[in-house]
């Protein structure tokens, strides 16, 4: 059922089960510009299981616009700031909670994609020219983690998660070694695959290579089980977008067989993060009403979108209360206030 703005105000202590908003053409911007009517347009409810994520009175802000490709954001709770990629500019960036700027963090960061802290608060990231996972330590050097597997240069790192253990489970699709914009042509030596890699590996452990194109990452609350999209459709038009689990076990491998939650023929998926409850925060492309962000249980019923003017390409989850969901979207960055807080 399809309602409107005035009907759904009406109504909202009931909750209909389903609640249907247009996209915001242009999401508001750091408190300047016309403000928007609550509930923002964004929110798209599909399904009453996600009356407690919502959040009736919250705009979606568009917080930095000027990128090229932005992606790969990643929180820092101490220092109250999140790092992004602006990949073909080579540059990560640093979005400031507490100030709403973003500057320049680091330049020609060889087409930096995804990102991370691990447990000790070190930054740790994708590159895909050089194709590398590379850590910077605290006094400001560099650590290269991973440049090969068993002797063949890896393709384009892509996004990674850390593990307790001090481990980096990493995606490398090849992306950047496709076109000259996101890193530097070239052939790719190996199949796409997930890895691991820790301080005691001399190169990277095979995960899994069950992936077309490997793309997003994530863990779940426990850590216990890591999650992954399949960016397939971008190569192999006859297979579905993904998005796959495994059991993971303490040492970084899998336990048992790659489960797939969620499949599409008509939008792709490619960051993912998940909240305190179990459920799939993912972005989403697919045109107009699909761009944006899709929550699903962690069965794989989708229970809203959010929609955004812009393709999403990756998402996290930041603030004191880690309730307020940060998306990297094309050219800008977009935040909004929801009810879910993320792992």
């Amino acid at each position: 059922m399809t309602m409107g703005r005035r009907q759904f105000l009406a109504t909202s202590t009931a909750f209909a089960a389903t609640a249907t908003f247009a996209p915001t053409l242009l999401a508001q911007t750091n408190g300047t510009g016309t403000p928007q009517r609550y509930p923002d347009d964004a929110w798209q409810v599909l399904d009453d299981r996600f009356k407690p994520y919502y959040v009736f009175n919250t705009p979606l802000e568009r917080q930095w616009s000027g990128g090229l490709w932005l992606e790969g954001p990643a929180w820092n709770a101490v220092g109250r700031y999140a790092v992004f990629s602006d990949i073909p500019r080579a540059q990560q960036m640093r979005w400031d909670e507490a100030s709403g700027t973003v500057s320049v963090l680091r330049e020609g960061v060889g087409h930096s994609n995804g990102n991370t802290f691990d447990r000790w608060g070190r930054l740790v990231a994708c590159e895909h020219s050089p194709a590398r996972v590379v850590r910077y330590e605290w006094d400001g050097s560099l650590t290269v983690l991973a440049t090969h597997y068993q002797g063949k240069r890896l393709n384009a790192p892509n996004d990674l998660v850390a593990l307790d253990n001090g481990g980096i489970l990493f995606t490398d699709p090849g992306y950047g070694a496709h076109v000259d914009y996101e890193g530097h042509k070239r052939e790719l030596e190996l199949d796409p695959a997930i890895y691991y890699i820790d301080d005691d590996l001399d190169e990277p452990r095979l995960f899994s290579d069950a992936l077309y194109k490997p793309n997003g990452i994530a863990l779940s609350a426990d850590k216990r089980t890591l999650y992954a999209s399949d960016t397939a459709p971008s190569h192999y038009p006859d297979q579905p977008a993904t998005i796959s689990r495994w059991r993971l076990a303490a040492d970084g491998t899998a336990q048992g067989d790659r489960e797939i939650v969620i499949s599409s023929q008509d939008e792709g998926y490619d960051g993912i993060t998940l909240d305190q409850d179990g459920n799939i925060w993912s972005s989403v492309s697919g045109g107009e009403g699909k761009d944006g962000v899709s929550v699903f249980t962690p069965g794989g019923e989708r229970l809203a979108r959010i929609l955004l003017p812009e393709v999403c390409a990756n998402v996290c989850f930041v603030g004191e209360d880690r309730n307020r969901l940060l998306m990297t979207a094309s050219q800008s960055i977009y935040t909004l206030y929801t009810g879910a807080r993320g792992v």
